[in-house]
């Protein structure tokens, strides 16, 4: 009998435990989260200071740079002067909810991000000759994404340590889609979550240049690894021509994933670059002068206007 009440105990006591562990979780991230929102400059639109949009340069080529998870616009800082100087007209995306304050950040999805992708290409390619998408981890997703089912939009794609699946370096036992798909189903009070992982990036100086959020909503995870499914077996499906960049070392991403990536993608001409000095963040990190010079070549090739591929 006495078994029987400890496990009856037990029973109650550990969702009892949980509850609370994540309503203690919970309140800590929201007080934390207003603690950093008030040292954070807006603009009038609720855009976060250094994290807008902008346009450089002039010229028949067009580059539309796509950002990565929770950052911003400000990851090209040093890329897109670069390639502006090339010759190249640059665009540069801020997707739909980065930036912005968590009322307005949790509403946003993938589906947003693909069509502001598409339509900043649709855009370019009514001014220009030529356009290219170059994207940065999450942002490649997104650009596959885009392209999928409008491989027109652009002449060539350069993906940069491109989120195909997320690295288990920091993940203990579990993958972290795992962890996330039993946390989401488990948290009922916890809204947000802290990134507790500093940038991927050796560069130290660059750090001062970072505007990544601090604090992303639980819905912004949730579409993040929905993308990532949907992108699964497209490999093949691709015709647009592709430029693949690789951090020798690379904490965020897998880059297994992203090679056998590369291997199964059907457009040519594909080419893969790996900056051995750099980490996880290409377009800020060591070699990124490299890139600059990989991505102006690319851009440059003569190519046909791609057409969609099988099952695209």
């Amino acid at each position: 009998m006495v078994v029987v009440w400890y496990v009856l105990a037990a029973v109650v006591a550990v969702p009892v435990v949980w509850l609370c562990g994540d309503l203690a979780y919970g309140l800590a991230m929201r007080l934390r989260y207003a603690r950093w929102e008030r040292g954070v400059e807006r603009d009038a639109a609720g855009v976060r200071a250094g994290c807008r949009e902008c346009v450089l340069g002039a010229g028949d080529t067009a580059l539309l740079l796509v950002h990565g998870f929770g950052d911003s616009p400000a990851v090209w800082q040093r890329l897109a002067p670069a390639l502006a100087e090339r010759g190249f007209t640059v665009r540069t995306l801020r997707l739909p909810g980065h930036g912005l304050a968590m009322a307005e950040y949790r509403k946003t999805d993938s589906a947003q991000w693909r069509r502001a992708v598409q339509d900043a290409l649709e855009e370019l390619r009514r001014g220009h000759a030529r356009v290219v998408l170059v994207a940065h981890s999450l942002g490649g997703a997104v650009a596959l994404d885009a392209l999928a089912d409008r491989p027109e939009l652009a002449d060539g794609l350069v993906l940069l340590a491109p989120l195909i699946d997320v690295s288990r370096r920091r993940s203990p036992l579990l993958h972290p889609r795992t962890w996330y798909g039993l946390l989401d189903r488990l948290l009922l009070f916890t809204d947000r979550i802290g990134m507790v992982h500093p940038p991927d990036l050796h560069d130290r100086e660059a750090l001062a240049l970072m505007r990544e959020d601090r604090f992303v909503p639980r819905e912004v995870f949730r579409e993040l690894f929905a993308l990532l499914a949907r992108n699964r077996g497209r490999a093949a499906t691709f015709r647009t021509p592709l430029l693949l960049g690789l951090a020798g070392d690379d904490l965020v991403i897998d880059n297994g994933a992203a090679e056998r990536f590369f291997a199964d993608y059907g457009g040519a001409p594909k080419r893969r670059e790996i900056v051995a000095e750099a980490g996880h963040m290409l377009p800020l990190d060591f070699g990124w002068n490299k890139i600059v010079d990989e991505v102006s070549r690319f851009a440059r090739a003569p190519a046909a206007r791609t057409e969609p591929g099988p099952g695209a």
